[in-house]
């Protein structure tokens, strides 16, 4: 497309993300993508000038017009319009010519056809072959192991997330997640009431909303602007308990260091840890997991974790329960999803009763956490996949559990170099990438 040709078409980038050149409107699945000029324009002039490519010079131009500004405020718009534009990796829609420009891959777009009848839409060689009486016999099983087919297709196949990447006042970035759009537009539109700039800065955070609770997993970021992984938390709370979560973000429950439990000089050292906490009726529950870990074979592990809990007075932790299985890890085409793991729990056990967590002044379980435990008690199955990684750091989201870290830890980290390598440049939020995938 050229400045002469009709710009008033539309086209489609990606998978069903719309550009609209005569409103330089950007949609997905009808609902508006916000763009800031600089985004807007940028994507316009590449747009229309496809499958040419675009110097640098002349997108500055075009972004800031009578402004002076670097290259590297071009760099941050091609990568926020990479993030809005649903890149799974990058120059998937967006290519760098090295040193040059940019090139932008559109296709045409179509209109929607009108609606059609759920077989008139799954069957449409039974449809041509209606008043053809010779074939109708022979095409007839066809057509029917075609529509059984297609709604098992659709039935099994899993469906992707809803996720959002707001980038916002002093470099906080925030990940909102939802396994429906509702869910997701409802995070969007109080983002503002989920998070203040003004009292956090230099912050990864990512909410994901469900049914029945929210979590919300956060870390503050380092001089490389990726998480500082002894500042790594996930918290879990239920929907009434919104209102008690930012104010507790200061208070010294969400800063406990996430120390090891055992002495140096013992000889068995834990394969990771995670250190996640519980919101209920305003209180939060710190909960510190670490795990022993044994590799059967490539992408399948035993384990067994051990979980402690603060004694408030002493300030320690004080093991509780263990419990233990096996999981295997997996690649996944869930989005936004890096990989995935299938966990089968075998057993759970108290080590401490009721009488004695409430002697020793440490707070018994939350209903959400006991939730929880109650799967490993009942050997029930569940998936996590994989949002975000990085160096011996990983997030996991699962429907059961929420976010939680897994934090590799010691010698024995050389247990998972398999979290590093499946999909290695895999990299939907574009806020933590494999370097020798640029």
């Amino acid at each position: 497309m050229s400045d002469h040709q009709d710009t008033a078409q539309k086209v489609q980038l990606g998978k069903a993300i719309v550009f609209d050149c005569s409103t330089k409107r950007l949609t997905y699945k009808n609902r508006h993508i916000d763009l800031n000029r600089a985004e807007r324009e940028v994507l316009y002039t590449l747009v229309i000038n496809s499958p040419r490519m675009v110097s640098k010079p002349d997108l500055l131009a075009a972004g800031w017009v009578r402004k002076n500004v670097t290259k590297t405020s071009l760099f941050q718009t091609i990568r926020n319009l990479r993030i809005k534009l649903k890149e799974e990796e990058k120059g998937q829609i967006i290519e760098l010519i090295p040193k040059l420009g940019y090139i932008i891959k559109i296709t045409p777009y179509e209109e929607p056809e009108p609606a059609n009848t759920p077989e008139t839409k799954l069957l449409p060689e039974c449809r041509k072959t209606k008043n053809n009486n010779r074939k109708i016999a022979a095409l007839s099983a066809g057509c029917i192991l075609l529509t059984l087919a297609t709604v098992l297709y659709f039935t099994v196949k899993p469906k992707d997330f809803f996720y959002e990447v707001a980038d916002k006042n002093n470099n906080n970035t925030i990940v909102l997640l939802a396994q429906n759009q509702k869910d997701l537009d409802f995070l969007l539109n109080r983002t503002e009431q989920h998070l203040s700039p003004k009292k956090f800065h230099d912050n990864l955070f990512f909410i994901a909303k469900t049914e029945n609770y929210y979590s919300i997993a956060f870390c503050e970021k380092n001089e490389q602007n990726v998480c500082d992984p002894n500042s790594a938390r996930a918290l879990r709370f239920s929907h009434l308990e919104l209102a008690s979560f930012w104010p507790l973000m200061t208070e010294e429950s969400l800063s406990i260091g996430c120390m090891s439990v055992f002495n140096d000089d013992i000889a068995i050292t834990s394969s990771a840890k995670s250190y996640n906490l519980y919101l209920e009726n305003g209180q939060v529950s710190p909960n510190l997991s670490q795990y022993f870990v044994h590799k059967k074979e490539q992408n399948y592990w035993n384990f067994t974790g051990i979980t402690y809990r603060m004694n408030q007075k002493q300030k320690q932790f004080v093991p509780i329960s263990f419990k233990g299985g096996e999981f295997r890890l997996k690649e996944t085409t869930i989005v936004p999803f890096l990989a995935m793991t299938t966990t089968k729990p075998e057993y759970f056990y108290w080590i401490k009763s009721k009488e004695e967590l409430k002697a020793m002044n440490i707070q018994l379980p939350s209903q959400m956490e006991t939730r929880f435990d109650n799967v490993y008690r009942q050997t029930i199955g569940y998936e996590s996949y994989m949002l975000y990684r990085q160096d011996g750091l990983y997030l996991w989201y699962s429907a059961e559990a929420g976010f939680y870290w897994f934090n590799k830890q010691g010698n024995e980290a050389s247990n998972f170099p398999e979290f590093d390598t499946i999909a290695p440049c895999k990299d939907f939020l574009h806020i933590s990438s494999n370097p020798q995938c640029k």
